[in-house]
């Protein structure tokens, strides 16, 4: 059993080579994040407030492209495996298209109906919404330049091209950080903007950060590379193999969002929703390791997957699933160590930096049971299994989290805490599930045959 789940030096090696860039990248994203919330934060609760309830527009909008992106990726790392050039090229151009007719609809729909996203969460507090709209209206905009951004990431990981996303992260969190510094508080010659400087500061960053994939383009000779009015040459065939990917993930991705924001309303009718925005803000260290986890399994499994090498990529997926619960333990001690360091950071009562404490300590305790569950669905995803990661994600988010929501919530009316508890503790199960999938093997095969 030991061996099984725990690999030699040469795996780790091998692992930490594909996995460490992602994770200084996400650790630069979320920490420069981390600090941007903490700026908004001393600003005042209703800025926290109005800024928290905007980016659940973003938690609607991100995924809905991800899942496009994500599908396609699937058969990125497996044509990678099997040396396939062109395909790689033409699932590169449908990342490129696709995922920007969603971001033209979510940019229209922001900017001509953002009072009433902000009132749908928040609508007895109109200098919260007045905030919120005002964010709402610039931070749109910056969803054209991620979109393409993400095209890039999405197809750079699985060919094993990982820094030079880190890179692009990089230098776009930390443009995001410099001047959200000084538009947000109105330092040297810079107006004192408040939440508008936030929106400012990340639409330029995120203009630096697709610049400098562009840039990486031209210089180097990638696998993808080829004209770029190519691109726009789709290929039916292939684009009907990946929509059949796609479009379960998308639909799973979307409600799967939908489920999230609903839920987050369920919070904020019980309770100050800065209370989970800040706790939130801490749990993406969380997210930290399993993304790269996800992007590791994409090359250790799914290329092997794609080289038909079916017997090392399961050796690869139970070494990984040893690893997620050895990192999973670590990360439940580092988040309950920030559980009491943070919330003093913030500009709000003693109340509310009380009940933000339990959140992070609520995070802190399933963290190992969340990063056991991502390594059977990043194996199920690389290996096709979409209706698995359906059920998964989608299903399990309506069936369970939602309606344990509504009963804590709405029938038991019990506080933020006690729901937020509930809600988290379903992860026990969703683990159980996830392990049972995982058991059955149905992900070993070749997509590429």
């Amino acid at each position: 059993m030991f061996k099984k789940y725990i690999a030699d030096r040469k795996f780790y090696n091998q692992l930490f080579v594909v996995i460490l860039p992602i994770i200084l990248q996400f650790f630069i994203q979320n920490f420069v994040n981390f600090l941007d919330n903490i700026m908004v934060g001393k600003l005042g609760l209703e800025e926290i407030e109005a800024v928290a309830v905007a980016n659940q527009y973003y938690k609607l909008f991100y995924p809905a492209i991800t899942a496009i992106c994500t599908g396609a990726s699937i058969f990125m790392a497996q044509y990678f495996g099997s040396k396939k050039q062109k395909e790689l090229q033409k699932i590169f151009g449908i990342q490129l298209i696709f995922p920007m007719l969603i971001t033209i609809i979510f940019v229209v729909v922001g900017l001509v109906l953002p009072e009433e996203i902000i009132r749908y969460f928040i609508d007895d507090n109109e200098e919260v919404v007045k905030i919120g709209v005002e964010y709402l209206r610039l931070a749109v905009w910056s969803y054209i330049p991620l979109t393409l951004s993400t095209a890039f990431t999405f197809t750079l990981r699985p060919l094993k091209e990982t820094k030079i996303p880190m890179y692009a992260s990089s230098i776009a969190m930390l443009t995001n950080f410099i001047l959200n510094l000084f538009l947000i508080n109105g330092y040297w010659i810079f107006p004192k903007m408040g939440v508008s400087g936030a929106a400012v500061g990340t639409i330029i960053a995120r203009v630096f950060e697709l610049l400098f994939f562009i840039i990486m383009f031209i210089k180097k000779d990638f696998l993808f590379k080829t004209n770029i009015f190519k691109y726009f040459i789709i290929d039916f065939k292939i684009l009907k193999d990946v929509f059949k990917k796609v479009i379960p993930l998308f639909i799973n991705e979307v409600s799967f969002s939908v489920a999230l924001v609903y839920i987050f309303a369920i919070y904020s009718d019980f309770g100050s929703v800065a209370v989970i925005n800040i706790a939130d803000a801490i749990s993406q260290v969380i997210f930290i390791l399993a993304s790269g986890l996800g992007t590791a399994t994409s090359i250790l499994v799914g290329y092997k997957l794609g080289n038909n090498e079916l017997e090392e990529a399961e050796k690869n997926a139970d070494y990984l699933l040893g690893y997620s619960v050895m990192s999973g333990i670590l990360i439940m001690f580092m988040v309950s160590i920030c559980a009491f360091i943070v919330p003093p950071f913030y500009n709000v009562d003693s109340e509310i930096r009380r009940l933000t404490t339990y959140a992070i300590l609520i995070q802190g305790f399933t963290a190992p049971i969340l990063m056991l569950t991502r390594i059977p669905f990043f194996v199920l995803r690389s290996g096709g299994r979409v209706i698995e990661i359906l059920f998964l994600d989608n299903v399990f988010m309506w069936i369970v989290k939602v309606p344990v929501a509504i009963f804590f919530g709405y029938v038991l009316k019990s506080n933020i805490i006690i729901i937020f508890l509930a809600v988290e503790l379903t992860r026990f199960l969703n683990a159980i599930i996830s392990m049972y999938f995982y058991r059955q093997k149905k992900w070993l095969r070749n997509l590429t045959k």
